[in-house]
């Protein structure tokens, strides 16, 4: 199972360059959607237990789509 990856910066250090609601918003919401929808769409698959690097090998469509996001840990 994949996450999230933690920001190495809390989400006001880059204002006023980036407002903390812009990173909250793309890091915890739009990103975690990418994380969320690779872990439904590999669960059962021959996927489920490769590292991301084998996943973005191999893999085509929505999953090969959701894992390159390059915000995952496994």
């Amino acid at each position: 199972m994949f996450t999230l990856i933690q920001l190495p910066y809390t989400q006001e250090s880059l204002e006023p360059v980036i407002c903390q609601e812009t990173i909250a918003f793309h890091h915890g919401k739009h990103l975690q959607t990418y994380v969320d929808n690779l872990n439904k769409l590999i669960q059962g698959t021959e996927y489920d237990k490769m590292s991301l690097e084998q996943i973005v090998c191999n893999a085509q469509g929505g999953i090969f789509n959701n894992a390159i996001s390059r915000n995952l840990r496994q």
